[in-house]
């Protein structure tokens, strides 16, 4: 049928008006992978093809004209040609399937939207930690099929709120993310009942803002009209959720997928003198929507939403007079050319799309990209511009020129001159309310730091830096530090003054986490602190609010000669309270634990009888002192070295020297093993002599358990021999 004719002149089928909901059409990532696959095909030479993995958007006829300019649209890897160029469609697709395309050396670019991307990344980054992972989606939905593949398919799908409830949740730590098409109202249905029957939840909304922002526009025009047209394409998702939210609240909601099936509607009489709104999906394309619209259109008187539209009100609602005054019809594509333009000086918000080394670009809902020189971005560092853009982060800035070029329309923005003046007044108030303000350090100067406060500078002296004495100032550049503001003047116009404090706010916290700790104080309590200062005597350890010294005697179990040979400044260290005096305010800390002391159990490890080896350690007149164990020194009196009489042990023995010997006595009190060599080895004695005979028999005589070194056996009466 010719639509352009016959029944279209009828105005009696047109209807009464029609308003187009403030949020319709492509959203930014959708758009986005569009104009990618255009820009391919119109750069591909006679001949050649190039691969598009899954609909780029779920539309026919968009995806019919890229295939037929020289697309090949696949589902699989297997599909593609090795070394083949290939086009990621927005949904994204599984880890596995972009594998094996890299493994086939394709030249891939991915074109996943950056909100699938982010809870992509999500997905793989709790399922690693071992959270429950929930996601609220379509399963078998292309999006669905590339996110949940990212933790190894490892899951839970819900479809709606009903169905959740008839799943085996188990009560462990989990995370719950949204398709970015789901729908809002369902989604929150379903964290609030996770919130109340889960534990340890957290939620993320990954509902596209974009689709959130159609959703509710299309609801609340529907529910003022008597009848609602949505455009999109039959196979979306998205489209089907404006038509199940539009139905909630209009009986009588359509959906059309083209201008043909808007002539066929409106010959039927459907819109007849009706109150008419119309919704577009993300699969609509703009010439799609302007052609329904232009169908539409004749004898119809044309609305607005003028809330979506609230800040270009004024040069709209002058269009809308002169068409009543003239009795024309406005188009849809007049309608787009006569939304009220940016006007210089106005702040307005924007979505930053991309950026290079010179600029940061912006979209300001106009027919040209703003543009924000990227020095403004150097001045704010923690500023994750990769972020912003995958997330599709708006920001408020200012306009500061527009003109017309012969490349288009130029529009120069600030976001410092924005957050210059927005920051101001926050850090006034900060001062008038001696409230803390977070703070990043950018650079350093002659007596301190300079840091940056939404682009406003405030200057901190080293000696605000910290409780103690600072001399590394270059340490500080880049930290995030929470500070006081202690001076503000911005009676100068073209220089706002700001000064700073640290040590003010560290000195207030730590008061009150002193009291805090002598409230709480008791002996044997546990803390972590950090090592604040070392002196001959011992270390001072902050706990927090309040400094304890570990005495030197205390930080090892083998005699040191200062605390620096165990500790240094800044050192986490974990330390028991032994004693205090409030009074004084003095606190005793301990250090070494008893496991850790070599002499812990001796008695079990080396039971009397039992024998052991060592190296001879050291040598005194009285005896040598044999190291049997890390930290064990066992002594062995002059008298036990040998069966002959010795004047000094030097005669048999030197430093190093391995020997066995028997232990004869631990005393754990004096921490001190008494052991005898001659009773085990033959010092000094030519082997095959009497002497040494005799000790072999001894040995033999001598209970195995004894001489076995495996910590058994019993106490036993060693008969000194009288040397």
């Amino acid at each position: 049928m010719n639509y352009k004719q016959n029944n279209l002149q009828n105005s009696s089928l047109a209807p009464a008006s029609y308003t187009l909901a403030g949020s319709y059409g492509f959203c930014y990532g959708v758009k986005k992978a569009v104009h990618k696959a255009y820009e391919l095909a119109e750069a591909l030479q006679t001949g050649q093809k190039c691969y598009m993995y899954g609909a780029v958007i779920h539309n026919k006829q968009v995806v019919n004209n890229l295939t037929a300019n020289g697309f090949i649209l696949v589902d699989k890897a297997d599909a593609v040609a090795p070394g083949a160029t290939v086009l990621i469609r927005a949904h994204g697709i599984t880890g596995e399937e972009l594998g094996r395309l890299r493994d086939k050396n394709c030249k891939v670019i991915d074109e996943t939207c950056g909100y699938v991307r982010f809870i992509q990344n999500k997905i793989a980054k709790y399922h690693n930690a071992g959270y429950q992972i929930i996601l609220a989606g379509h399963r078998g939905h292309p999006e669905i099929v590339s996110e949940i593949s990212f933790a190894e398919n490892n899951v839970i799908v819900a479809e709606s709120l009903t169905e959740l409830k008839t799943l085996n949740l188990a009560n462990l730590p989990s995370v719950l993310l949204a398709q970015t098409t789901f729908n809002h109202q369902e989604f929150t249905k379903i964290s609030n009942f996770l919130t109340l029957h889960l534990e340890q939840l957290l939620i993320f909304d990954t509902i596209c803002r974009a689709t959130v922002d159609r959703q509710l526009a299309t609801k609340e025009l529907a529910s003022t009209k008597d009848v609602m047209i949505v455009i999109g394409d039959r196979s979306s998702s998205n489209t089907k959720r404006l038509v199940d939210l539009s139905a909630e609240v209009c009986g009588e909601t359509y959906l059309i997928e083209s201008a043909a099936d808007m002539a066929e509607l409106k010959v039927k009489g459907v819109l007849a003198a009706k109150q008419v709104g119309v919704a577009a999906s993300a699969s609509a394309p703009d010439s799609i929507i302007t052609e329904v619209i232009r169908i539409m259109n004749e004898n119809t008187e044309v609305t607005k939403n003028q809330e979506a539209l609230e800040e270009t009100a004024k040069n709209q609602n002058a269009v809308d007079k002169q068409a009543a005054e003239t009795g024309n019809d406005v188009s849809f594509s007049d309608f787009i050319d006569n939304i009220p333009q940016l006007k210089r000086g106005e702040i307005i918000k924007g979505v930053i799309v991309r950026y290079d080394p010179d600029f940061v670009y912006v979209d300001v809902k106009d027919k040209s990209e703003g543009k924000i020189p990227m020095s403004e971005f150097l001045k704010t560092p923690d500023f994750d511009l990769d972020k912003a853009i995958e997330d599709h982060q708006e920001i408020e800035i200012y306009v500061r020129s527009i003109r017309n070029t012969e490349m288009g329309k130029e529009i120069l923005l600030s976001k410092a001159r924005v957050d210059f003046n927005k920051y101001k007044e926050l850090l006034k108030k900060a001062y008038e309310e001696k409230t803390p303000v977070t703070v990043k350090v950018v650079s350093k100067v002659k007596d301190g730091v300079i840091a940056s406060y939404g682009g406003a500078d405030i200057y901190i002296h080293r000696t605000q830096l910290e409780l103690h004495a600072v001399e590394d100032l270059d340490k500080y550049v880049g930290q995030t530090l929470e500070i006081l503001i202690t001076a503000f003047d911005d009676s100068n116009s073209r220089r706002l003054r700001v000064t700073g404090s640290r040590r003010s706010l560290l000195a207030a916290i730590r008061d009150k986490q002193a009291e805090a700790i002598w409230d709480n104080l008791e002996v044997g309590d546990v803390y972590e602190g950090t090592v604040r200062n070392l002196t001959n005597f011992g270390a001072f350890v902050d706990l927090g609010g309040l400094d304890g010294l570990i005495h030197v005697t205390e930080l090892s179990w083998k005699h040191i000669r200062h605390p620096k040979e165990v500790l240094k400044i800044g050192d986490k260290v974990q330390v028991y309270i032994k004693d205090f005096d409030r009074e004084s305010k003095r606190i005793s800390l301990g250090y070494r634990k008893l496991e850790d002391d070599p002499y812990f159990q001796i008695d079990e490890k080396y039971p009397v009888g039992s024998i052991v080896d060592g190296k001879v350690a050291r040598i005194m007149p009285y005896g040598v002192f044999v190291n049997i164990a890390p930290g064990v020194d066992a002594l062995c009196h002059i008298s036990q070295i040998c069966n002959r009489r010795i004047e000094k042990p030097e005669e048999v023995l030197k430093v190093g020297q391995e020997v066995q010997a028997r232990v004869l006595e631990v005393n754990l009190e004096r921490r001190r093993i008494s052991i005898s060599i001659k009773s085990v080895m033959n010092l000094g004695e030519p082997e095959g002599s009497a002497l040494s005979i005799s000790k072999k028999k001894e040995e033999q005589d001598f209970p195995s358990s004894y001489r076995d070194d495996d910590g058994k056996g019993a106490d036993i009466n060693i008969v000194k021999s009288n040397d």
